[in-house]
């Protein structure tokens, strides 16, 4: 890639920090997190995830006003409303908000209202667009390509920059693959081979990239430990009730824990995590020395916590499993009875009767239920090993 393009690094180039309002940035020794829901539902829904999250070290909100979706009859977002209920939550919680355009009418909408225009992956080669942001003067987040190769995601922003716009922040989202175990492959090499290529700050999206809320915690801590200058993070009040994108939506709880997580591992890369008006000053004692360590170890007494957690857990696994291999051997014993009486494999009034017997022990009515599927399933099992272990010559017809 030629060293001449305004978003190439080089030795007369140190890396850019870019200013996105109310006090934040992104590059330099400072992370930004960016959270929020898919799409603006409500206003009720938004005072919701700014009490959440106002004050807990996460630096803008995001959600999505203009939203493209495979199916013209998906939600497509509240448009201007949305946005109006953006501003009024910035203005309120003195937070950067962050939504995506997909044309230049919407840019034009957005720039009077959200603190940074995003541009999606489907719009990254949208050169129209990017030159029209390129004029705006507002910090925008251009997220790679589905298929987009990384000389191709730095040449789009060359785009923006051309245009006069320095306030480019590039987002790895994730890159297509044949694997469907992740909705689409995180990049982290890409990101590392990205701080070579450009001065410009990166995010990482591990929510688009994985598309499954149980694996963004582990990826946004491989995010930061790569070199990311920031992350951004799909959550919501309910995510299972999210108009869009659910699967991949994690509580504002959730949330909040990630950002806990995440802060000895931004220390040890050199980072610090910066918020609005924190409830903890985590910038001015760092400096001290003194909350980091608190962090620490209350972070290492968690962690010991779990690791206990786990250790009770595989010794329990060893004697499920030793009962397990008990009960199927007598299982063995009562199918041989069973054909030396001829009587039927099944008795459903007995299989109902061992169920009800097991689930009356239960005392915590969260796991009740889960025990009695079990148990359905431990019974069918009980049933084929004995129709397996059958002796042909004493089958009953």
């Amino acid at each position: 890639m030629s060293a001449t393009l305004k978003a190439s690094l080089n030795g007369e180039n140190k890396r850019t920090v870019v200013e996105i309002g109310h006090g934040m940035s992104i590059g330099g020794g400072s992370l930004l997190i960016i959270a929020g829901p898919c799409s603006v539902e409500s206003e009720e829904q938004m005072e919701l995830v700014g009490n959440a999250l106002s004050g807990t070290g996460i630096g803008a909100i995001r959600g999505g006003v203009f939203k493209p979706r495979t199916s013209p009859y998906s939600f497509q977002g509240m448009g201007e409303e949305g946005l109006r209920i953006m501003s009024r939550l910035s203005q309120e919680h003195k937070m950067p908000v962050v939504t995506e355009v997909m044309s230049e009418k919407q840019a034009d909408m957005a720039v009077h209202f959200a603190d940074v225009l995003q541009i999606g992956s489907r719009n990254m080669q949208n050169f129209e667009l990017l030159k029209h942001v390129g004029t705006l003067r507002k910090p925008v987040i251009l997220k790679r390509g589905l298929c987009a190769t990384l000389e191709e995601l730095v040449l789009a922003a060359e785009y923006i920059l051309a245009g006069g716009n320095e306030n480019v922040i590039l987002c790895e989202r994730g890159i297509r693959s044949y694997d469907n175990a992740t909705r689409n492959v995180l990049d982290l090499g890409g990101v590392v081979a990205l701080r070579q290529m450009t001065h410009l700050p990166i995010l990482v999206d591990p929510s688009h990239a994985c598309g499954r809320s149980e694996l963004i915690a582990d990826l946004a801590r491989a995010a930061v430990a790569c070199g990311a200058d920031g992350l951004m993070i799909e959550c919501h009040p309910e995510p299972a009730k999210s108009v869009s994108d659910a699967r991949q939506a994690i509580s504002l709880q959730e949330m909040v824990d990630i950002v806990r997580s995440l802060e000895p591992i931004a220390h040890a890369v050199g980072r610090e995590i910066r918020g609005p008006h924190m409830n903890l000053n985590l910038h001015a004692e760092s400096e001290k020395g003194i909350l980091h360590k608190e962090h620490m170890h209350a972070y290492d007494g968690l962690m010991s916590e779990l690791s206990s957690l786990r250790n009770e857990i595989d010794a329990a696994d060893v004697q499920i499993a030793e009962l397990l291999e008990k009960r199927l051997k007598l299982v063995l014993q009562i199918g041989s009875l069973k054909q030396e009486l001829k009587v039927p494999w099944r008795d459903i009034a007995r299989e109902r009767e061992v169920i009800e017997a097991v689930c009356s022990t239960c005392s915590d009515k969260r796991v009740s239920g889960k025990i009695r599927h079990i148990y359905e399933r431990i019974i069918e099992a009980s049933r084929q090993v004995q129709v397996e272990n059958a002796m042909p010559s004493r089958v009953v017809a």
